[in-house]
């Protein structure tokens, strides 16, 4: 007797016999039988291996079984049933819209059509791909479908609805099918196992309907072929041996080594399952995968989608709490991306090694790599803050005090020096060559630049160069000893002096200076036509 393959042998013979999810489509379908409301056109759209074409066959039958009487579903036992289910019906015909797809055969499909079914009610055109067909194609079936003979039924079935034209849309019933989850498929290859005669892990079942992508026709495929592989009871590993898959103490061994930091370790995993000849796409997809379930772990005491066993559990908990949850997601983001690269190149584990070494590294370099522009922007902020702060302090009124009025002082008088004072008998001078200084310090390190840009050098005395700083933050921030001694290594360079910098807050080398610094003071006093009274010192 010749073989007959285990999803041809499974195909559902009716919606109740066989046929594993899709509750809406049975539903709908059965009421329209049950209540004699068979539309003209059905398109069945949804991914690969999820009953498509057996939903439109079980149809066929149903509407011209002759042995249902009152039920809704065909009783697979009169000529009609048979004939369909062995393909060999003359009012059921199957179209490939893959190589039928031109004009010309569909001009010859609308000439079929108005002949009467052989031996049923209804003759039924089951079109699979039909998103393949040509405009012209189409364009040319739509007339049928606007006015169908009364005993001609259309489904079309299409993985790419998207590709179907809007007037053909309109005219039929839409049925979208969804993937089945893992659970239905292991439990109706369970029962495919038990009817069989074989013996089968449960966990092995799981994880096919796991790989498979909600597709029973691939899940039942897949379930034959490792069964060929297995020698007597199908295990998990003869699953992993038939899909490719590495084991989990691989993937918590890889985990081990990103919370350790060590590349070396995850290179020679890579390396190894590259040897071995593993899919490293796959490998890739599975690194992702393995990471997610990290997630759930961190996330919940009791996950039943993790499947590991109870050591493996909590050894991925602990390496879970290690990582955290940034560098799982990242993780996950990195080797979906490498999983692509791994398909699409010949770089054997590079891209692997790469998305490995880059989860490792990123995070150090981020915490390094501090933006030269957020610098700047912050010095900008800080004086913009206290020239409003120097503004908002002149408009608050002084409290009143029965007092002779104080003369008023010039705009020019001097104010008290800051602390950081600048050494004694210090003279005026200007650095001709302060922009090469600054040049140079910024290619040393463009932070120290940033804060060396809001001084000016204003004098001399002997070999100390007086640089003014009117923020406190920046005057703090550049004397920290790497700082000056920086600075001072590269005025040195550029000056070809033994120069040491002195840096002082708000103080100015000359009345001149003097009258720049209060330049704001005087601006505030002609807006608002006040004028000074008394001048304080102001411990900052």
């Amino acid at each position: 007797m010749e073989y007959l393959s285990l999803y041809r042998k499974w195909r559902p013979l009716s919606f109740t016999e066989g046929f594993v999810g899709q509750e809406h489509v049975v539903r709908t379908l059965r009421n329209a039988l049950l209540y004699n409301k068979v539309a003209h056109a059905y398109l069945f759209t949804g991914p690969r291996g999820t009953g498509k074409t057996s939903a439109a066959k079980i149809l066929a039958k149903a509407v011209n079984c002759t042995g249902r009487g009152e039920r809704p579903d065909p009783c697979n036992q009169c000529p009609s049933c048979q004939r369909i289910n062995d393909g060999v019906s003359l009012d059921v015909l199957e179209i490939d819209g893959a190589s039928n797809r031109g004009i010309d055969e569909v001009r010859d499909l609308r000439e079929k059509v108005k002949f009467a079914p052989v031996e049923g009610k209804y003759k039924v055109y089951i079109i699979d791909e039909v998103h393949m067909l040509t405009t012209e194609a189409f364009n040319a079936l739509l007339k049928t479908l606007e006015e169908p003979p009364p005993h001609v039924i259309f489904i079309f079935a299409t993985t790419e609805s998207h590709k179907v034209p809007a007037t053909i849309l309109s005219r039929c019933q839409k049925f979208d099918f969804k993937r089945l989850t893992s659970q239905e498929i292991s439990a109706h290859l369970a029962r495919v196992v038990a009817a069989e005669g074989l013996t089968a892990e449960e966990e092995a079942l799981r994880l096919i309907g796991r790989e498979t992508d909600g597709g029973m026709r691939d899940a039942i495929s897949l379930l034959e072929q490792s069964l060929a592989y297995a020698e007597g009871k199908l295990t998990v590993a003869d699953v992993r041996a038939v899909l490719g898959l590495v084991e989990n103490e691989t993937l918590l061994a890889l985990g081990e080594a990103a919370a350790a930091s060590d590349p070396v370790a995850g290179f020679r995993l890579f390396q190894k399952a590259s040897a071995e000849g593993k899919d490293l796409s796959l490998f890739a997809r599975q690194i992702a995968g393995f990471f997610r379930d990290l997630l759930l772990l961190l996330w919940t005491e009791t996950v039943d989608e993790v499947h590991l066993s109870p050591e493996e559990k909590k050894a991925a908990r602990a390496i879970a709490e290690k990582l955290g949850v940034a560098k799982l997601k990242r993780g996950v983001t990195l080797f979906l991306e490498a999983g692509t690269a791994a398909r699409r190149g010949s770089e054997g584990s590079l891209p692997l090694e790469m998305a490995f070494l880059q989860l490792l590294t990123e995070e150090e370099a981020a915490k390094a790599a501090v933006p030269d522009q957020l610098v700047e922007k912050v010095a900008a902020l800080e004086r913009r803050l206290a020239q409003l702060e120097a503004v908002l302090e002149n408009r608050s009124p002084a409290p009143w005090e029965p007092a002779a009025k104080a003369a008023p002082a010039a705009v020019g008088t001097k104010v008290p020096a800051a602390p950081g004072r600048a050494p004694e008998g210090w003279q005026p001078f200007t650095l001709d060559r302060w922009e090469e200084v600054l040049e140079g310090v910024k290619r040393r390190k463009r932070t120290v630049e940033a804060l060396l840009r809001e001084g000016t050098p204003v004098g001399r005395c002997g070999n100390q160069l007086v640089i003014r700083f009117t923020l406190k933050f920046h005057w703090e921030k550049i004397r920290e000893v790497e700082y000056t001694r920086l600075v001072t290594e590269v005025l040195q360079e550029v000056t070809g002096e033994k120069l040491v910098p002195q840096f002082i807050l708000g103080e100015a080398g000359n009345d001149h200076a003097e009258e720049n610094t209060s330049d704001l003071l005087r601006k505030t006093l002609e807006l608002f036509g006040g004028e000074v009274t008394e001048i304080k010192e102001e411990d900052r």
